[in-house]
């Protein structure tokens, strides 16, 4: 790259003039990098794109108000949203069964679901552990406990599933057997 490239890319990235740019390279032994360093530290670097000097004296002054359009309430409440969302879909649920990964949800779709109905969300949940289907959770830097707890309720649901038939035994008396009493 030639002096005058350098000069005009200094020009591009610090919207400085020609002769400050060719200054500052000249200072830098024509170093960009460098150039546009010491144009930083000196507070002469500007970042307002390609726009002239004389633009920048005739910009009109914005109102407070028109400067923190888009930092209101509602703006910090859906960037807030938003980090939840992303930290949620972090956070996979995993359905397995006999130890392979048949489904993987991310958390928001799970707590979706449990917001929507919570008791078919439960039942469903209950109903596949009868059947073989456990749960374990990926994405969580305490997902050793919970994993822990999951397990330890499908050992339950496999205890309760393989008991035995129980067997109810009810006396009846009949009408003669209580006379005789």
């Amino acid at each position: 790259m030639d002096h005058l490239e350098m000069v005009e890319k200094l020009r591009e990235k610090s919207n400085v003039s020609y002769e400050e740019a060719s200054a500052a390279l000249e200072k830098c032994n024509w170093d960009l990098l460098d150039a546009l360093l010491m144009l930083e530290g000196e507070g002469r670097l500007n970042s307002e794109g390609d726009a002239s000097k004389q633009e920048k004296y005739t910009t009109r002054v914005q109102p407070k108000a028109e400067k923190k359009a888009g930092h209101g309430g509602l703006a910090v409440l859906m960037k807030g949203l938003a980090q939840v969302v992303r930290r949620l879909n972090s956070v996979q649920l995993l359905i397995k069964k006999n130890g392979e990964v048949r489904l993987e949800l991310p958390m928001s779709v799970v707590l979706l679901l449990i917001v929507i109905s919570i008791w078919a969300v439960g039942i469903a949940a209950v109903v596949a552990m009868f059947f073989g289907y456990r749960f374990a959770v990926k994405g969580l830097s305490f997902d050793d406990s919970v994993n822990a707890a999951m397990d330890k309720a499908g050992s339950f649901v496999d205890d309760v599933a393989k008991a035995g038939p129980t067997v109810v035994i009810i006396e009846n008396k009949t009408e003669q057997e209580n006379s005789e009493e």
